[in-house]
């Protein structure tokens, strides 16, 4: 009875998020080492899905380890340069092999008509051609890149015209001149000037490395990427596909997501759950969140007077809060802010108190409480805090549902207890960080 429910509340959570992307446009690129391992299959059945609710679908599919073992195969060098692959005429015919061969493979696994699944017997239109048009990247640095290239233009409005009749198009990393050359395209550029093109409301990077890790948040800014980018300690592999996220968000994409096939049905998590599943590159509420600064007092004391009044928060002073503000984090839009949360740390223990998180009521419902939890929690572990505590009366479900449980038992510290006041009933909600 108990999975049946789960089931039930999953499907009723999930089905704002099907409305939502329903007709949308998302651009997927996929790792040729995904397209050849054992989690793929899992992945067809997930794009299978997509398409039936309705979505528009391009896939693109990498293939640099593809090509990595055909020259190996024919004692060919690989040669890069600012991790772009060298093609010259002597590799060029075993690069596009390669890039054939993950095609063919993809199309194959989508056309087998999903046996044994849900979705057997199902029909699904894939569609591949000439929609990049391809130049060379020229000499770098004194390097001639030869048939290395990149993107020139996109045929959208012929991509657009098929999507419109439930296809799947289908793109590998080759662009054609008009001159009737070939060129090797680095796949998560040629991924990005997609959805630029498209207008793509997601694009999302489908990767066999993990995508997240404990040192990064789920929602990242184009800000936050730049500064990952500048970092000695992140992967190269990550910062490839954070260059293009911050390219494909400037180009007005809606949302960037960078996950991994590592768990089986991570494609459907970070779409129709809400937490999601690996990273996500947004600038919807231009950059994030920030620290409060004094200036900002006036915007949360209108943002939370509301709640005040109807006894969600208790009453702050403007006094209390200039000596808080330090520990506040806001989202501000158009000037306005729209969004709060305090990480009030305790002098003499490893521990925070989470307070005064609201969300304006225009803004609700898009993961802003989320966003700033993950804020506040990441800051806190900077700190050196190893717990978190918060006192609520009408939000426990949001914070169990982001990792607290009730702690009836917990002792409030001294500096909190001469605060504190039990006639309010709170429920104490502790999480370890």
């Amino acid at each position: 009875m108990s999975n049946t429910q789960d089931y039930v509340q999953w499907f009723r959570a999930a089905a704002p998020y099907i409305k939502a992307h329903r007709k949308k446009t998302i651009v997927i690129m996929v790792s040729d080492e995904v397209i050849y391992s054992d989690r793929f299959i899992g992945l067809v059945h997930d794009i299978a899905l997509l398409n039936h609710l309705g979505i528009k679908l391009v896939i693109l599919h990498g293939s640099r380890n593809s090509i990595d073992k055909h020259l190996n195969e024919n004692r060919l060098p690989s040669r890069f340069h600012h991790n772009i692959r060298i093609t010259d005429a002597e590799t060029l015919p075993y690069v596009v092999q390669a890039i054939n061969e993950v095609k063919t493979y993809f199309e194959s696994q989508l056309s087998m008509g999903l046996p044994n699944t849900p979705m057997s017997g199902s029909e699904i239109s894939m569609i591949g051609g000439n929609f990049v048009i391809g130049m060379p990247l020229g000499v770098i640095d004194g390097i001639d890149m030869q048939h290395s290239g990149k993107v020139r233009a996109i045929k959208h409005e012929e991509i657009k015209a098929l999507l419109a009749l439930n296809h799947i198009v289908l793109l590998s990393n080759l662009g054609y001149s008009r001159t009737g050359e070939v060129f090797n395209l680095p796949t998560e550029e040629l991924a990005a000037e997609v959805a630029r093109a498209l207008r793509a409301d997601k694009l999302i990077f489908v990767r066999h490395e993990r995508a997240d890790s404990d040192s990064l948040a789920s929602t990242l800014s184009t800000s936050q990427c730049e500064q990952l980018l500048a970092s000695e300690a992140t992967p190269e592999d990550l910062k490839s596909l954070l260059q293009q996220a911050i390219v494909a968000i400037q180009a007005q994409v809606k949302r960037v997501h960078i996950i991994d096939q590592q768990v089986d049905g991570g494609l459907l998590l970070e779409l129709f759950t809400r937490d999601g599943y690996g990273i996500m590159v947004t600038n919807l509420f231009y950059e994030g969140s920030r620290a409060a600064s004094i200036d900002d007092i006036g915007g949360i004391l209108g943002l939370i007077e509301p709640l005040e009044a109807s006894g969600v928060l208790v009453v702050r002073s403007r006094e209390q809060m200039e000596l808080e503000i330090r520990h506040f984090q806001v989202i501000e839009k158009d000037g306005m802010i729209i969004a709060c949360i305090a990480c009030i740390p305790d002098n003499t223990e490893k521990l925070a108190e989470i307070a005064c998180l609201a969300v304006h009521e225009d803004y609700q419902r898009a993961g802003l409480g989320n966003q700033l939890l993950q804020a506040a929690e990441s800051q806190a572990l900077k700190d050196g805090i190893s717990q978190l505590y918060t006192l609520t009366t009408r939000t426990s479900h949001w914070f169990i549902e982001h990792g607290f449980s009730e702690n009836r038992d917990f002792p409030l510290p001294a500096t909190k207890q001469e605060s504190y006041n039990p006639e309010r009933g709170s429920k104490i909600l502790t999480k370890k960080i």
